[in-house]
């Protein structure tokens, strides 16, 4: 792990005014704490049972769950995170609204439409938020993961495109957007992410 790296990347998101989200699966947990003294109290994880034993050794960090849901497990990801990015069906969404606690959450959007990638795709936005006029909670904001093969530029750009509208129909969302990962993240900031994800970029 390169701290020199990490600094600049620090620096590139912070000119935004964005959130730099150190995704520390599979990682070991020496380069965690290098991410940990650097001043990183919040990380995001794709694995519930890393995540439990990441939080247990850092009891001052906190968690995004960055995976993908899985409806048994919803209460236990919300007892040990502040954040969930990977809303995308309406049964985990009345799971959440049972087990909520002012966790932040994101809807996935399926932003290239792909067969191969969760998330609702986004002709579904519309039908999808006006399900939470009937819950406890309303997303902070959206999320996607672009195929390999998509312009990121387009995906990115469509996904602004979504979040002014969010914006424009609910008084009541903040319009975070948490996009761009190793590959795309500078691209990703150009088109307004609040949070990027990174994870090999700043490992290897």
């Amino acid at each position: 792990m390169d701290l020199k790296i990490l600094n600049e990347i620090t620096n590139k998101v912070y000119k935004y005014n964005a959130q730099l989200l150190p995704v520390v699966k599979d990682r070991k947990f020496e380069d965690i704490i290098k991410i940990y003294n650097s001043g990183f109290e919040e990380f995001g994880e794709n694995r519930l049972d890393q995540l439990i034993e990441h939080k247990n050794k850092l009891q001052h960090v906190k968690f995004h769950y960055i995976g993908s849901l899985q409806s048994r497990k919803i209460s236990e990801i919300m007892d040990n995170c502040i954040s969930i990015h990977t809303l995308s069906r309406k049964k985990e969404a009345d799971i959440i609204n049972k087990h909520y606690s002012n966790q932040k959450v994101f809807v996935q959007i399926n932003i290239d439409s792909d067969p191969n990638k969760n998330g609702i795709v986004p002709e579904e936005v519309d039908s999808f938020f006006k399900m939470f006029d009937r819950l406890n909670y309303f997303p902070v904001g959206i999320m996607c993961i672009p195929s390999l093969e998509s312009n990121p530029k387009n995906a990115f750009s469509n996904m602004k495109k979504i979040n002014e509208k969010l914006k424009n129909d609910y008084n009541n969302y903040i319009g975070e957007l948490s996009m761009g990962m190793s590959d795309d993240y500078e691209i990703a900031l150009d088109y307004g992410a609040t949070i990027v994800r990174i994870g090999s970029k700043i490992f290897n």
